[in-house]
């Protein structure tokens, strides 16, 4: 005992508090695991615990929240040149698989998990550590592949939907409260924008960013040369443009409010008034393309529906607005109202259920 804890104080710093957690799957694994002196963790990563002799990775975020828990199977360096969302639901899901005590809820409840193994089982994650070489194929919105090989020979390989809530460990209802919570105390930031290359020969630019369900549901970003200077687009000559970098634009400006009805599980709602910019940074934060689809014109606003998309994650965020023309003109007494569905799944459902066809064209 004197061992381990000496050990916890020379790899870890440490600092005094009571050890909260990001989401209940995590504390139940704390429990059942036996992880001591989590609450004296400093924000960062540990790995000075161990479960059947093997790395555990337990991260704790800015906020002292205990935000993952897991076998140590990635590199650090290869979750910094290749983020992805799969690196904390792998370590944490292949931890559980060989941990969780089978007779408690959650035990029984991952045997009915759509995770099919084609080489090797849960078990075989044991035998690996992050040195193993690893690799991912996936279809966007819908499936993945993965698979460890040690001296060029598959070890463990199997396959698994982009289903946020297995992929989060999170049930539906827990996602949206944690969406808000996380909104409430978001920091926005100056992004640094892409270099983009504009032309030499024109004087207007649109950046193309794809689209979503639909031609008319657009990522694009419109640019105009002023005083041999690049801006975006911001003029009531140009409102649907203009509105629509307000909206996409990961620096729109921060003066504009955003008050927010949540649209929740078993019918309930949630409130809640911030800035756009703080909602699309966090959405951006999160891994999420924003594209935007203009509905109707009305006196002084604008109508349509932004579409925040995460093609790793298998699922959206979508914000029904209502865009007051001010937004151009006076940003500072600027509100848009919206209402929001969080973490809508994509990888078993159509997307001809998001009404592709009520948008208009707006260039």
């Amino acid at each position: 005992m004197f061992i381990t804890l000496m050990s916890l104080l020379l790899t870890c710093q440490m600092q005094a508090g009571t050890a909260t957690f990001a989401t209940q799957r995590l504390q139940g694994m704390a429990s059942y695991l036996k992880l001591s002196q989590l609450d004296t963790l400093q924000t960062g990563v540990c790995e000075a615990y161990r479960y059947q002799g093997r790395t555990l990775v337990v991260r704790v975020n800015e906020w002292g929240e205990v935000e993952h828990i897991g076998l140590k199977l990635f590199p650090s360096a290869l979750r910094v040149i290749y983020p992805s969302p799969i690196y904390d639901f792998l370590e944490r899901y292949l931890l559980e698989r060989n941990a969780s005590p089978r007779e408690t809820e959650t035990g029984t409840k991952m045997g009915w998990d759509k995770v099919h193994f084609g080489v090797g089982t849960a078990a075989t994650a044991l035998s690996l550590d992050s040195t193993a070489e690893f690799s991912e194929n996936h279809v966007d919105l819908k499936v993945y592949r993965v698979e460890w090989a040690v001296n060029g020979q598959v070890k463990l390989q199997f396959s698994f939907d982009m289903d946020y809530q297995l992929m989060s460990g999170c049930t539906e209802i827990e996602l949206e409260k944690r969406f808000l919570h996380i909104l409430s105390r978001q920091k926005t930031l100056a992004v640094i924008p892409s270099a983009l290359e504009f032309p030499h020969d024109a004087n207007e630019y649109v950046y193309k960013g794809g689209t979503f369900i639909s031609s008319k549901v657009r990522g694009d970003r419109y640019y105009t040369k002023q005083d041999g200077q690049w801006h975006l687009v911001s003029s009531m000559n140009r409102p649907t443009q203009s509105i629509a970098n307000v909206l996409l634009d990961a620096n729109s400006d921060p003066r504009i409010g955003l008050t927010v009805v949540s649209d929740q599980y078993g019918y309930n709602t949630d409130s809640l008034h911030t800035t756009y910019r703080q909602f699309l940074q966090q959405c951006i934060n999160e891994g999420c393309e924003p594209y935007y689809g203009m509905k109707t014109k009305e006196t002084g606003s604008y109508t349509g529906t932004v579409f925040l998309v995460n093609r790793k994650g298998g699922y959206l965020h979508m914000l029904s607005v209502r865009v007051p023309t001010t937004v151009v003109t006076a940003p500072e007494l600027s509100i848009v109202f919206g209402r929001l569905y969080t973490y809508i799944p994509l990888f078993n459902v159509s997307t001809r259920i998001l009404n592709p066809n009520d948008y208009q064209t707006y260039q």
